[in-house]
């Protein structure tokens, strides 16, 4: 707080008015600016370092992001959640929590945005080897999260494009709604029948796979695609927050 400062000893009791009455006025438009911009909270004792792009907290703090999973596995005990932020464009960013586990010895790791995806490598393993971890896909204008999902049997086996539909999905933490690609039940009996119980994928790569967990999350102007593969991952997928840098250089949340 910079200017005037609230009293601390014994003064008239007009001017003690007056300095609280400007205190509060003061502490109510702070209260506000955090709510808007999300920006590092009252206390910075526990922020951490600023993350180079968006300036937020290096501490994964709650309100950075949309929503959290606070059940979300720990992978070992000395693991923490940090920050982590990835650019889109210059104007756009994506931030979410990730684990730090170096404390444990393990090799921290690199995310970085490509075309549509998010993707993940331990520092040190070649670009080329990194891992999917989110797709984003902007909505057009009226275009439903389902409907842009939908778009992707394009890339399922032809017999199964129009066997194929968007359904809800149960038990994912979000901070929008989950939903997949799932076969019809005919289709699946069948998938199940010519595999004779082996598992099975279904609706394309962007479907439904026994293999791994992958689901779509229906957002206001994005379709997201989480792959959170086969074990715990070292991410939250509920802490996914689009970030945007307005005209006066400040970054601000955007769904």
């Amino acid at each position: 707080m910079t200017g005037f400062k609230c009293p601390r000893g014994a003064l008239l009791a007009a001017a003690s008015l007056l300095a609280l009455s400007a205190c509060g006025a003061e502490t109510d438009a702070a209260l506000e600016t955090e709510t808007v911009e999300a920006a590092i909270p009252a206390d910075p004792a526990g922020c951490g370092d600023a993350l180079p792009l968006t300036g937020l907290c290096s501490n994964a703090v709650e309100g950075q992001f949309l929503k959290i999973d606070t059940q979300a596995p720990k992978l070992a005990t000395k693991c923490v959640w940090r920050t982590q932020e990835v650019g889109i464009t210059p104007a756009d960013a994506i931030v979410f929590r990730v684990q730090d586990c170096t404390a444990e010895g393990w090799v921290p790791n690199t995310y970085e945005v490509v075309q549509n995806y998010v993707k993940y490598r331990m520092d040190g393993t070649p670009s080329d080897q990194a891992m999917f971890i989110l797709e984003f896909v902007p909505l057009a204008a009226d275009e439903t999260a389902e409907q842009a999902a939908l778009k992707t049997l394009s890339k399922a086996p032809e017999d199964q494009r129009g066997r194929c539909e968007a359904r809800p999905r149960a038990g994912a933490v979000l901070a929008g709604s989950a939903f997949e690609l799932a076969p019809s039940v005919e289709l699946a009996n069948e998938l199940e029948m010519t595999n004779g119980g082996e598992p099975w994928d279904a609706c394309g790569p962007n479907g439904y796979t026994m293999s791994a967990i992958q689901f779509w999350e229906a957002r206001k102007t994005y379709a997201l695609f989480h792959m959170l593969g086969q074990d715990d991952p070292s991410w939250d997928p509920a802490s996914f927050t689009f970030y945007r840098k307005g005209d006066d250089g400040k970054w601000v949340k955007a769904g």
